[in-house]
């Protein structure tokens, strides 16, 4: 099976991934809601990358496609959707596809290393690859590794009118890098992520805890959720982002999101203009 994937900063190709020891693998969920904030999330990404990048978009639509992803939902008319197994509410397209992340791996003949996920609506600052290079030395026979946040939500909805869940290890999935090799991982099957229930797989349910590391927080940065202890390495508008405009359009790191969209949008071909503008 082919990945559709994106190895340059230009174009998508149906190709074969590269070697595991030539690239870093990052899967990022896709939302058609938010288009842009996946478009631009992608290419921070390949820009501040010193090492190759093999990047991944979890579309729920081509998962379905290969039929690695049958879960079902219902929306209702304000576009609130529920998930038919538990009967739970949940936000995004991806909030249940980000775990066939291994599957989709393993379909492509990746059984070991580690590979990341993150939601789309990140925007990295940093090279990712300082943050693959901190899990294998720190954390080489742990499953799982992400930013260990202690935070449970006021508002009873999120920034779009979805609804908000209170649940341990809440954020926790947004951003995950995954020990492909250990046996856990393994669990993380086509059948179980499309059966089990949704905080069975968001609390980790599928490892233990102490199989999964603790990174910097600074990689998971949330503005207004998480302390400026550090500069950030990555930023996560978990909260809401600068695309939704309105209040959101001067939010703290709007400027930066901004940027890096001038970025993206020079490489669509009839947008230099957007370049000059940055460049002044």
């Amino acid at each position: 099976m082919l990945i559709r994937s994106r190895q340059t900063a230009h174009e998508y190709e149906w190709l074969r991934p590269l070697e595991l020891n030539k690239t870093n693998f990052c899967f990022i969920g896709y939302d058609h809601r938010e288009d842009i904030a996946y478009r631009v999330c992608e290419h921070s990404l390949l820009r501040k990358s010193s090492r190759p990048l093999t990047v991944v978009d979890l579309n729920h639509k081509a998962l379905r496609g290969a039929e690695l992803f049958t879960r079902e939902w219902t929306e209702d008319s304000e576009g609130q959707r529920m998930d038919v197994i538990d009967n739970k509410p949940f936000s995004t397209e991806f909030s249940h596809t980000r775990f066939l992340a291994p599957e989709v791996a393993r379909v492509n003949d990746i059984t070991k290393g580690w590979i990341l996920f993150c939601d789309c609506d990140f925007l990295f600052l940093e090279d990712v690859d300082k943050l693959f290079k901190f899990v294998e030395t720190t954390y080489p026979n742990h499953a799982a590794a992400c930013v260990k946040f202690d935070w449970q939500p006021k508002e009873s909805e999120k920034m779009d009118g979805q609804k908000q869940l209170a649940y341990e290890k809440k954020l926790w999935s947004s951003l995950m890098l995954i020990n492909m090799g250990h046996k856990d991982t393994k669990k993380l099957t086509t059948e179980y992520v499309n059966t089990a229930k949704g905080l069975d797989l968001h609390q980790f349910k599928w490892t233990t805890d102490d199989q999964i590391g603790a990174i910097p927080s600074c990689w998971n940065y949330i503005p207004d959720i998480t302390p400026m202890t550090e500069s950030p390495s990555a930023i996560h508008y978990s909260l809401g982002g600068p695309w939704f405009g309105g209040k959101f359009e001067n939010m703290q790191f709007a400027q930066d999101w901004h940027d890096e969209r001038l970025l993206y949008q020079t490489t669509i071909p009839g947008n230099i203009g957007d370049w000059v503008r940055l460049m002044k």
